[in-house]
């Protein structure tokens, strides 16, 4: 019986893991997973919890209960190094030997050498920035709501997002719907025009990732909704209380107190040592059969945020699409090498993006098909709460979707932020939370 360790619970680990269950039972292959956290997130949906659409514990799965369903071992660990030549995987608690490997541990934020971003900025990558980004929010309102003066409570109520592609624009629409609604009921001393949300993208448009036509169309829709976008800007410093942006050479500075980066990922940083050639931004370059380039190691597989795949003369960016398709040929290819075979080359099927621009309107293309507006809209919820997966958080996302759209969305602060020394608003970001000028 041989040893598979897959590395990463994300959409391509778990993915694996379910293709393996039929080997596992034919006692082909032991498997065991790997993860800092015991949870995996469905990052699809997280800016709905910035909004208050979703609950957050309605978008994580327990990694231990799939692994059990999936006849899988799960260790809670973060892995620190890979020896391919020793077929080691050196984590915090442990080191773990192995047969066969798979890498999908994702990605972290790319700050693109930014010191001041690293330092003032907020990621948006986990479940917690989410929760941090909303109470900050709700935190502001509630202090704007007490001000006279319009200046400070424009001052105040900038909110500034740095990338315009799917995570910047959906972070801002889920956003911007959120805080409108808030002011037009409970925080009606606040007027539309005193907040305000800016994205900043290097592009000509937004989602540049997305056919032209669709992200000029998208970033109309974004403007008419009220939200700023700042085209050809690149961001030089990030402050507390301000940006910094060059456009054409010419600099200028914006109030923002709450910054969000969105501006790309990169590779865990243990990638960089295992020997195989990476991109600027730490991915793993790998071949047609899933396994690094530069290196004899026909017994790894990369996958997913982990990796660079070229595909039609360019690097696909990390989407979860891409880590599922590439889940499952990672483990027809394992049990080919175990079965005495050769691995087969892997194909990537592009099945289109969606992309929500908040309430009622998205744009969409499902295999060459073309949709905004609430009909795109509606698509967007269904095919993002099928692929969810697991039938009770399922059930849960679509109750949250009732609640939020009969009674509206909470604004309430379970936590005091001003007094949280070691609360998870303090333990779990990087970032310091009283960053907010007081009223």
């Amino acid at each position: 019986m041989k040893n598979v360790l897959i590395l990463g619970g994300g959409f391509g680990g778990l993915t694996a893991v379910s293709f393996f269950r039929k080997h596992i039972k034919s006692g082909k292959v032991n498997v065991t997973l790997i993860d800092r956290n015991n949870y995996s997130l469905f990052t699809p949906m997280l800016a709905e919890v910035v909004s208050g659409n979703v609950k957050p514990e309605n978008i994580v799965f327990p990694l231990r209960e799939i692994c059990v369903k999936n006849l899988v071992h799960f260790v809670k660990d973060e892995v620190k190094k890979v020896d391919p030549e020793t077929r080691k995987v050196i984590c915090e608690n442990g080191e773990y030997s192995y047969d066969y490997l798979i890498v999908a541990t994702g990605s972290r934020t790319n700050f693109r050498g930014n010191l001041s971003a690293m330092k003032n900025a907020f990621e948006f990558k986990n479940i917690t920035d989410a929760i941090h980004i909303k109470y900050l929010v709700i935190d502001s309102l509630e202090k704007a709501s007490t001000m006279d003066d319009p200046e400070e409570k424009r001052k105040l109520l900038s909110f500034s997002i740095i990338g315009g592609g799917i995570t910047g624009v959906e972070l801002a629409s889920e956003m911007n719907d959120y805080i409108r609604a808030k002011i037009k009921k409970e925080y009606n001393t606040v007027k539309p025009d005193e907040y305000d949300i800016t994205i900043f993208e290097y592009a000509k448009t937004v989602l540049p990732a997305i056919d032209p036509g669709q992200a000029q169309k998208a970033q109309e829709i974004l403007v008419n909704n009220g939200i700023h976008v700042v085209n050809g800007a690149a961001v030089d410093e990030v402050g507390l209380t301000h940006i910094t942006y060059s456009i054409n050479g010419q600099q200028y500075t914006k109030n923002s107190t709450l910054t969000v980066w969105t501006a790309g990922v990169e590779g865990q940083e243990y990638l960089k040592h295992m020997g195989g050639e990476a991109t600027p931004d730490s991915r793993l370059k790998i071949n047609k059969a899933l396994t690094p380039q530069t290196i004899d190691a026909p017994n790894v597989f990369v996958i997913g945020d982990s990796c660079a795949y070229e595909f039609k003369g360019r690097f696909l960016p990390p989407v979860a699409p891409l880590a599922m398709q590439q889940g499952v040929m990672a483990v027809k290819n394992i049990i080919r090498l175990i079965n005495g075979k050769e691995p087969i080359e892997f194909s990537y099927l592009h099945f289109g993006y969606l992309v929500s621009l908040g309430k009622n309107n998205s744009v969409v293309n499902l295999f060459g098909i073309k949709m905004r507006g609430a009909l795109a809209y509606y698509i967007w919820k269904v095919a993002y709460l099928a692929k969810i997966g697991m039938f009770k958080k399922q059930v849960a996302v679509f109750f949250d979707w009732v609640m939020s759209f009969c009674f509206g969305n909470e604004s309430v602060l379970i936590l005091e932020q001003d007094n949280c020394t070691n609360c998870i608003l303090q333990k779990n970001h990087k970032k310091p939370v009283k960053r907010m000028p007081e009223g």
